[in-house]
């Protein structure tokens, strides 16, 4: 059986609970894989700051664990806080994109390194994004003179129908970028070829490992990509059916330690 040198993760369906809560089941399993020689790196949608509190709790500052945000654009090291990898959007895209939200019914969240920076602060949207990333809001009055930092990604949040409208030609007015909905009311804008597989790539390169000693676990469709990557691909019980087809195991649920029971079961070997 394989020797699993790296676990990724996702966050939100899979490595927490309905609650959003890390169960203490899989945060003891979690430690000991790490106390025996496996680093862990969360791969998430959110923003780095939104993963922290996160890592922290599983003490990836202590082991060497990796956070991977953005779904894929910027990997960051716990232990030492250097940025190890990032993809950002073009500035001259920039005044474009800030001007969305004025011509679509939308509104418009970027990510500083410390806060979430829109122009509705009281949106519902808004405020669940700053809720689910324990990130404060900053509200400004026009985006695009507030931008002084490099922008991973826009997120536009606003009615699941106009959006799924609105998606073809916004794809086709902005072809350098990936546009797609994370959920049905996010609709995300990143750069081209950011996905969480070719930053676990760039990782693994970086630590000298193959694919093959890399287990992830996901749930959703931007896990697909990781799952179907790693040579010990786990879809959660109550994945999307294509990650799980992909997958080469479908462990238990995530209110029902489904991460605890893959890495005690190919990683501690202990189930």
């Amino acid at each position: 059986m394989e020797d699993y040198k790296l676990i990724a993760l996702d966050l939100d369906g899979t490595l927490t609970n309905s609650q959003k809560k890390i169960s203490p089941a899989t945060r003891e399993v979690l430690l000991r894989a790490q106390h025996a020689g496996t680093r862990v790196a969360l791969v998430s949608g959110r923003p780095t700051a939104g993963v922290l509190p996160l890592a922290r709790e599983l003490e990836l500052d202590r082991n060497g664990g990796f956070i991977i945000s953005f779904n894929g654009g910027k990997i960051v090291s716990c232990k030492t806080g250097e940025t190890l990898y990032e993809r950002y959007l073009p500035e001259e895209l920039l005044p474009r994109l800030c001007g969305l939200n004025k011509k679509h019914p939308l509104a418009v969240i970027i990510y500083s390194s410390d806060s979430i920076v829109t122009e509705t602060a009281d949106n519902f949207y808004v405020r669940g994004d700053a809720f689910i990333n324990h990130m404060p809001v900053e509200e400004v009055r026009d985006l695009l003179p507030r931008i002084d930092f490099h922008v991973n990604k826009f997120l536009f949040p606003g009615d699941p129908q106009y959006i799924e409208k609105l998606l073809p030609s916004l794809r086709r007015e902005f072809p350098t970028c990936s546009i797609y909905c994370s959920e049905p009311y996010y609709l995300e804008v990143m750069p081209n070829n950011v996905d969480k597989a070719q930053a676990l790539s760039v990782l693994l390169g970086r630590l000298g490992l193959t694919r093959s000693s890399l287990i992830a676990c996901g749930d959703g469709f931007n896990d697909q990509s990781m799952v179907r990557f790693a040579g010990m691909g786990v879809a959660m019980e109550n994945a999307q059916q294509v990650v799980k087809d992909d997958a080469n195991f479908v462990t238990r649920s995530n209110d029902n330690d489904g991460v605890a029971y893959a890495v005690q079961k190919f990683v501690l070997r202990s189930v």
